[in-house]
């Protein structure tokens, strides 16, 4: 136990560093949303269109620990450093190999884009951690057909199912598995599964009508969401070996994402030749797959989505570098893959360009200014209810037809100094109504501030 208790206890350290930085908006609406009533959060499921567990965890979490960023973000580490050690789990049983164990374990905990959705107050952390349990039993059944293991399996399956929809792309790959491995009377067991999943089904039909229903009002979401067909499996690949960090040369990036794809494709390659780990590559390749084609019909395809599948990709890294039958090879890859992990981190932890949102920022920006505030949409507004407990920021809406707040005209919140808010324009605001009021009211801009990609225009009245 000595070595893998140092790794998670990195990997620990790792995941509270920077831990109280700002939320963003989505961590925003989770804030607010999870301390209001079970009815209420139900209404708001609606809309977010994800399952209900991490919202329900969330709601008697935070009546517990409070609502801070900390307090908020701490279920998402302590998920990620549990799928670490299912990781080391679920390496010994592919391969009774402590050093390949040892590497995954190592691997995952330095790595980039998991330390970050480790970091977030979203349900992305537990679905892996989920997944990852659900695969470890999967493995255990395999191989002992026991029955404590059999329901531990279709236990934690059901877990990631009802923390969100994309674990039915591992459960996927688990039944797929069994076909090649014609394993085929576990396949049966699925049913279960399913028939614990029927409840949720009627709300689960409610968001996809939802959705439908936003995607018309705003078309341009899809294009905000969405990474594009030909280049979203590149840089989910990209992503999942540097995280989202970026280098601003975009040359100097694309020459070092080629080089780093190069080095890992080798070594991911190498691995999923071997027989012994065909469940990962099946864990790693559907689900990628299938949303890949997927997003054709539905453009909503983002990497950390499939953060679930990341333990995969470390798994194959891990055991396609121990596969190589050269030491030297062996020592430089690893060496390699732990380099680019420990640099990505310490560009995120050490640039708060990174970072997330700066929506405390802006908050402490307007109150300490005394000013109103518009934002092209009501969406936006959840981070600064969250930072303005006391209520010192006067909101107006704008956008898309939305003139009003509540009953009140929007030029009556305006003072002498205004601050526009410029987020998510395009989607709320692409024909610029909010700009063309303002200079139509004698507004006029005197200054431009960014609080880490969100973008504050300062406006006064003209004299």
């Amino acid at each position: 136990m000595g070595l893998i208790f140092l790794i998670l206890l990195l990997a620990l350290v790792l995941r509270l560093i920077n831990l109280n930085q700002s939320l963003w908006l989505d961590e925003a609406v989770q804030a607010i949303t999870a301390k209001e009533s079970i009815p209420y959060i139900f209404q708001e499921i609606v809309g977010d269109f994800h399952p209900p567990l991490y919202h329900f965890l969330m709601h008697f979490w935070v009546r517990v620990f409070g609502s801070s960023e900390i307090a908020l973000r701490m279920p998402s580490v302590i998920f990620g450093v549990i799928t670490v050690y299912t990781s080391y789990l679920i390496a010994g049983e592919i391969k009774k190999d402590k050093f390949f164990s040892l590497v995954t374990a190592f691997f995952l905990a330095t790595a980039p884009f998991h330390v970050y959705y480790s970091q977030e107050a979203r349900m992305y952390s537990l679905v892996t951690m989920f997944s990852s349990l659900s695969v470890l039993f999967f493995l255990k059944t395999l191989k002992d057909d026991n029955k404590l293991d059999i329901v531990l399996w279709l236990v934690f399956s059901i877990f990631a199912v009802y923390s969100d929809y994309y674990a039915w792309l591992v459960l996927l790959s688990e039944g797929i598995y069994l076909l090649f491995s014609k394993k085929t009377k576990y396949i049966k067991l699925f049913l279960i599964v399913v028939l614990f999943y029927l409840p949720w089904l009627p709300m689960f039909f409610n968001q996809v009508n939802t959705g439908i229903l936003a995607t018309r009002v705003l078309p341009e979401w899809g294009k905000l969401v969405n990474l594009g067909f030909f280049k979203a499996l590149p840089l989910t690949f990209i992503k999942f070996s540097l995280g989202r960090i970026t280098i601003f040369n975009k040359a100097v990036y694309a020459g070092v994402a080629f080089f780093v794809a190069l080095v890992y494709g080798v070594a991911l390659v190498n691995g999923a030749r071997k027989r012994e780990v065909r469940i990962v590559v099946f864990w790693l390749a559907f689900p990628l797959i299938i949303s890949w084609l997927f997003s054709l019909a539905v453009p909503n395809y983002q990497p950390f989505r499939l953060l679930l599948v990341i333990p995969a990709f470390y798994l194959l890294l891990a055991f396609g570098i121990g596969s190589f039958n050269n030491k030297i090879v062996k020592v430089t890859l690893f060496s390699f893959v732990i380099v680019v992990n420990l640099l990505s981190i310490s560009f995120y932890f050490l640039n708060p360009f990174f970072h997330r949102e700066d929506w405390k920022g802006v908050a402490d920006y307007v109150i300490k200014e005394n000013a109103s505030a518009i934002l092209p949409s009501e969406t936006s507004a959840w981070p600064l209810r969250y930072y303005d407990s006391q209520n010192k920021i006067k909101i107006a809406f704008g956008g898309r037809g939305i003139e009003k707040v509540g009953s009140k005209p929007l030029n009556i919140v305006y003072s002498e100094k205004v601050f526009y808010i410029r987020y998510l324009v395009p989607l709320f605001d692409p024909q610029e109504k909010i700009l063309s009021e303002l200079e139509s009211s004698n507004y006029s801009k005197i200054k431009e501030t960014s609080f880490n990609q969100i973008p504050v225009w300062e406006f006064e009245l003209k004299p």
